[in-house]
């Protein structure tokens, strides 16, 4: 199979940009400019600043107690013992010291002033764009993998329950995926998440609740069809369990299914993640998430400051559109009918 994978261009291009960002999503704060939790730096004279533009600063405190922080937590959290930042208004070098030449003040600068650029720019509180965006991509990252690992296993186990033993338990499961398929899912995570309200853990149940049906129905109506061959009757006429026949002998047969199933969940889940945070319903602030950054900044796209809002949703864009990617070209190479 891998050796069918390679030859798909769409797979290989989906999974490139995915790995790209999963690279950068799981490095975090080892690579961001801005190294305090949540990428929360507040500078209010940094405010606006244009992509590419680089300041000048010294900090209040010595960097002795940003050591006491362990390299593992900084990695994973940030770092909270940051210095305070004092912002330099202009170049530190452009007017040397009284009585002190030129080079002696460099020396000076260098030893005492720091500076840093915002190559995606900052936003009104001054906080580096290109900190949150890789912050908020470990965000959405890890809310799609965990909601689309909660859906799968919860929509094949029912799938499987109403395909297998039919009946009343076929009716009531089907009825429920009825009623959950009748409604929008945007609509299905909305209440949810007003019901449980906001948070990294509340959107990542509402979404995972949200995006389960589609597995139920597919492997529901794969089960009915598999149950009536001749390996299944065989494992039931041997006596073994119903369990063992659902997932060591049913289950095993729908891995190509799933595999599809859990690259568009993926995707769904990042997708639903950022239409909760666009409403005000996600992870709570100061947590960046791209979704609540476009509305953050909606404010700007008629003004010079477009890119504010332009840049994390082209970022989602690009995130759903790589796992569709992924999934056609799953799609494409687990299909029979294309199988030569």
């Amino acid at each position: 199979m891998w050796k069918t994978l390679k030859k798909s261009r769409l797979f290989l291009g989906g999974a490139g940009i995915c790995l790209l960002l999963i690279l950068v999503g799981t490095l975090g704060y080892a690579i961001t400019p801005d190294p305090t939790p949540n990428a929360n730096q507040i500078v209010p004279e940094w405010s606006n600043l244009a992509p590419g533009t680089t300041v000048y600063y010294s900090v209040a405190s010595t960097t002795s107690e940003q050591e006491t922080v362990p390299r593992f937590l900084h990695w994973a959290l940030g770092n909270a013992n940051t210095p305070k930042i004092i912002p330099i208004k202009n170049h530190p070098t452009a007017n040397p010291g009284k009585g002190m030449n030129t080079e002696d003040s460099i020396k000076m600068v260098d030893g005492v002033f720091h500076h840093r650029t915002f190559w995606l720019g900052s936003d009104r509180f001054g906080r580096d764009i290109l900190s949150r965006m890789i912050i908020g991509a470990r965000i959405s990252l890890s809310i799609g993998f965990l909601a689309m690992l909660v859906s799968i296993v919860l929509g094949t186990i029912i799938g499987l329950c109403a395909g297998y033993f039919g009946g009343r338990v076929d009716a009531f499961f089907s009825w429920l995926i009825t009623v959950f398929w009748s409604v929008p899912t945007l609509l299905i995570a909305l209440g949810l998440s007003m019901l449980l309200g906001k948070g990294y853990y509340q959107v990542l149940l509402a979404t995972a609740l949200s995006t389960w049906v589609e597995v139920a129905r597919v492997v529901r109506g794969q089960t009915l069809q598999l149950k009536q061959r001749e390996f299944v009757l065989a494992a039931k006429i041997t006596g073994f369990s119903h369990s063992r026949i659902m997932f060591k002998h049913i289950l095993p047969n729908l891995k190509g299914s799933l595999t599809v199933l859990a690259t568009t969940n993926f995707a769904s889940a990042i997708l639903l993640e950022a239409g909760l945070g666009f409403l005000g319903l996600g992870v709570s602030p100061p947590t960046p998430s791209w979704g609540m950054m476009v509305k953050e900044n909606l404010g700007y796209l008629v003004l010079d400051n477009s890119y504010l809002a332009l840049i994390p949703g082209v970022a989602i864009m690009i995130l759903v559109m790589s796992f569709n990617l992924m999934s056609m070209g799953l799609r494409d190479i687990l299909d029979p009918y294309n199988q030569q």
